[in-house]
């Protein structure tokens, strides 16, 4: 049967329809429900910055050798990017413990920085092809054994990664093609007048 047509129905449900005596009541949102939304909230903030601060490392500053000469006091130890040519005569292979190292110096637009790269260079590392290494300047002389560098300021610039202009990591970073064409010329004019004995 129906619930609807049968009377004592309707009368029980107009009863508790007009009773306005109070009742139990519900009972208030925990403190968790409060809580988790707030959690996220902070999570996902914390998120926001931690990323914001690895893509903000993640990319160096680029200069050539004159600029980061100009911009040590600025760049103080922070890393960066470096790009010259070695100068031939410079190359000297060496061990910090068990690291390999190589010290040289770099020539960019008529300044030169020493350098101190730990790890193996690539294979096509030479003297008069540029070099782009990302690392930090150091505030000492390079300490290589048989390493007679060209800069006597007491500053080097210490790498731990190193790329030729031909490999194709470096290649690809077209906004830089004027300053390796220049590297280039360079690296070449400072060979040629080595060689040369002048």
């Amino acid at each position: 049967m129906d619930d609807i047509g049968d009377p004592l129905k309707m009368t029980d449900i107009s009863a508790r329809a007009d009773d306005l005596s109070p009742r139990t009541p519900r009972p208030a949102r925990g403190r968790r429900r409060r809580i988790v939304p707030a959690v996220i909230a902070v999570g996902a903030a914390a998120a926001i910055v931690v990323l914001v601060i690895n893509l903000l490392n993640g990319s160096l500053f680029f200069y050539d050798a004159s600029e980061a000469v100009a911009r040590r006091a600025e760049l103080g130890t922070d890393r960066f990017t470096l790009l010259g040519s070695p100068i031939e005569g410079t190359i000297t292979k060496g061990f910090d413990g068990d690291e390999t190292v190589v010290a040289f110096s770099v020539a960019f637009d008529g300044v030169d920085v020493d350098v101190v790269h730990f790890g193996d260079p690539p294979d096509l590392f030479k003297a008069g092809v540029p070099v782009v290494l990302d690392g930090a300047w150091v505030h000492e002389p390079a300490a290589v054994d048989g390493f007679v560098g060209n800069e006597t300021d007491g500053w080097h610039f210490a790498s731990d990664r190193m790329r030729v202009k031909h490999d194709n990591d470096y290649k690809n970073k077209s906004e830089y093609d004027s300053r390796v064409d220049k590297a280039n010329k360079e690296g070449r004019i400072v060979a040629t007048s080595n060689a040369s004995g002048g």
